[in-house]
């Protein structure tokens, strides 16, 4: 490649705004330097650097052979005005403090009539409101309707490009939203996720998902995100978007992260995000996740996905684990060694898993058998009950592995070993800590699994109780059979 590559840093007034003002600070003095995280380079009028530079072809673009290569006129330097004065930065407002909150809710204003609205959109200089009358005008009116500063489309796109200058972004995405915008590099991203052998689901947390098992267009996705993620939050569909740019990154540079994880499951995701805060709210207010900077919800993100400190309770560990679909290694292949001992199958949250056709149409290790057990398990509406099923049938292999002369006689359902198990936890606690019994689990999910008086204790208790209830196969290898 002839020439050298030339990066245009375009610096604005926004971008030195609050806590963006030290990073643009440090980036400024390494650009002075000469070197950026190892890379040298080297500052200068960009009329100087440009016929140095590389000119290059892209032909995914589909540039015509007639088209004529771009040609750089000259570029004149402005003078500073005389009179100019540098602010400081404690001077320039930050974002928060340019953030407002709406004084508007969607529950109170969609009934309200047409004109009512206007009326408030022109007498309303809240970014945040005007985005949600505006969304409440374009799914009653439509896209041409006309307001005081156009189309409400356009009027729209105003509050999108304003928002985004004020790093407001909460209004960001639900603007985004509502323009039904879509990133490019969607459907690569996804394609990232299924060569890494995971599929991905779009959908809102306790809602219907789409599974995507295969690589789609961008027009398929876009129509999957606006049609699955809007029931819950009109900016549900674009922080959908951004956590599948970000985990596509993230599994391509760190698939370690999501070991365990066979379905990538985003709305599940974001829930475990959203608790993540809460927990880190303590007493105060949760922060809300969709006011965070793009580059924070990664980190976010990257955070929740690294394995759980030995610091936190039991509950938050298994609420996290539950959200992200992680299981423990072997997993799925102790899952098809419990139905090779239950003749009558598995039920959880009320769907069957059957010992046949299943064993006889698929094999311990295929992907496709590993998919089943997770489309059973899929029906679980609660992260931290689903781990709990996972230790489960973790606890059901091990003690069928060291009984081999035990079978299950009826089908094994999970929700009553689960329900037993907790009904004998609270019996302790009871007579231990003189506590009532109640309905809440939220003490059980937050006991420790191993110990005398851990989880698999209690869910041991019960599944053995199950299986003594069936008869015992003499084993040909016992060496205390009698013949």
């Amino acid at each position: 490649m002839h020439g050298r590559p030339l990066f245009l840093v375009l610096i604005r007034e926004d971008n030195i705004r609050g806590s963006r003002f030290n990073p643009i600070l440090d980036m400024l003095a390494a650009l002075k330097k000469g070197i950026i995280g190892g890379v040298k380079v080297h500052v200068d009028r960009l009329q100087t650097l440009i016929s140095g530079a590389v000119v290059e072809q892209l032909d995914f673009l589909r540039i015509s052979d007639t088209e004529e290569l771009p040609e750089f006129k000259s570029f004149e330097e402005l003078e500073p005005p005389k009179h100019s004065k540098v602010k400081r930065q404690s001077s320039t407002p930050s974002a928060p403090e340019l953030g407002q909150q709406p004084d508007v809710n969607i529950s109170e204003w969609k009934d309200k009539p047409t004109h009512e609205i206007l009326q408030k959109l022109n007498d309303c200089s809240c970014l945040a409101s005007q985005a949600i009358l505006l969304g409440i005008l374009l799914k009653r009116e439509g896209p041409n309707f006309i307001t005081k500063e156009g189309t409400v489309s356009d009027h729209i796109e105003r509050v999108y490009r304003r928002a985004g200058s004020q790093k407001l972004w909460s209004v960001v995405r639900r603007a985004a939203s509502l323009l039904s915008k879509v990133v490019d590099s969607l459907a690569p991203s996804i394609t990232n996720v299924l060569v890494q052998g995971k599929q991905v689901t779009l959908g809102a947390f306790g809602h219907e998902e789409e599974v995507i098992s295969n690589p789609l267009s961008p027009r398929v996705i876009q129509n999957i995100i606006y049609y699955k993620c809007n029931t819950h939050d009109e900016r549900e569909a674009v922080i959908q978007q951004e956590l599948v740019i970000h985990i596509g990154w993230i599994i391509s540079n760190n698939p370690e992260l999501f070991s365990g994880m066979l379905k990538i499951r985003i709305g599940w995701i974001i829930h475990a995000m959203e608790y993540e805060l809460q927990i880190r709210g303590g007493d105060k207010p949760a922060l809300d996740l969709y006011q965070l900077s793009p580059s924070e919800v990664k980190q976010l993100l990257l955070d929740i996905l690294q394995p759980q400190q030995n610091g936190r309770c039991w509950l938050n560990r298994r609420q996290i684990d539950g959200s992200l679909n992680r299981t423990p290694t072997g997993f799925y292949d102790r899952v098809w060694q419990i139905l090779e001992r239950t003749p009558n199958g598995i039920i959880v949250a009320g769907k069957h898993l059957p010992q046949q056709p299943t064993l006889s149409d698929m094999t311990m290790y295929e992907m496709n058998f590993s998919l089943l057990v997770e489309d059973t398990l899929g029906n679980i509406d609660q992260p931290q009950y689903r781990q709990i099923v996972v230790e489960l049938l973790m606890v059901v292999s091990i003690v069928l592995e060291r009984n081999p002369e035990l079978e299950f006689q009826d089908k094994v359902d999970l929700d009553r070993l689960v329900k037993e198990a907790f009904n004998e936890f609270q019996k302790d606690q009871s007579r231990l800590k003189e506590i009532e019994k109640q309905d809440d689990m939220t003490s059980f999910y937050n006991t420790p699994p191993l110990g005398k008086r851990g989880t698999c204790s209690y869910l041991t208790k019960a599944v053995m109780n199950l299986l003594l209830e069936g008869e015992v196969k003499p084993n040909n290898d016992d060496p205390c059979l009698i013949s």
